[in-house]
């Protein structure tokens, strides 16, 4: 196998390809990083008809005043996205919070199936913590938005990029190892 061979394999399994559908929730995983691609690429979701209402979940991380949540609900409804379909959840300090947490808030909603959004390196973990968390949801799809200066294919070749692909890879089988997220399938794009 040659090193971009290797090195697509490891893409593949960290950001892997998932089809959208169109979903009545969709839930963003907050960040600091990327806020202007995250609500560029949330809004041109919203105006594709993938969601009709948002979930944003993160608390306040580092050094800020503003938890990720309010920071991303800021630049989405500055954009255009209604303010009245975005709930914000603002205590979430890891991934396994921003589903639990979000989880409780929208218990009498009738939570199906969820499009969620988040970082590209971090797709596979994403889905993973939902099937854990959150065994009620059926159907899941994933968007992952790349806010690096490079495309997922050449992930390698930034820094940053590469950095975050790595991390990932390690915290999967710790995080399966200690439980904190379930082992998925993924068949032609489809989240089994």
């Amino acid at each position: 196998m040659s090193s971009y061979e290797k090195r697509q394999q490891v893409i593949e399994y960290v950001a892997p390809h998932v089809l959208l559908f169109p979903t009545k929730f969709a839930l963003v995983f907050g960040t600091r990083h990327g806020v202007p691609q995250f609500a560029e690429e949330i809004q041109s979701l919203y105006r594709q008809g993938y969601f009709a209402s948002l979930i944003i979940s993160g608390g306040i991380t580092g050094h800020g005043e503003d938890s990720e949540a309010s920071i991303l609900c800021q630049a989405l409804t500055s954009r255009g996205i209604p303010e009245h379909i975005i709930l914000v959840e603002d205590k979430a300090m890891n991934t396994g919070q921003n589903v639990t947490l979000t989880r409780e808030k929208v218990e009498d909603f009738g939570v199906k199936d969820l499009l969620l959004i988040g970082k590209i390196s971090s797709k596979r973990r994403y889905i993973m913590t939902v099937r854990k968390q959150w065994p009620e949801i059926g159907k899941i799809c994933c968007h992952g938005v790349n806010y690096f200066p490079v495309p997922a294919d050449q992930w390698w070749m930034d820094l940053e990029f590469r950095t975050r692909v790595f991390s990932e890879y390690r915290k999967i089988s710790s995080y399966l190892e200690k439980g904190f997220i379930s082992d998925i399938v993924i068949r032609n794009g489809i989240v089994m």
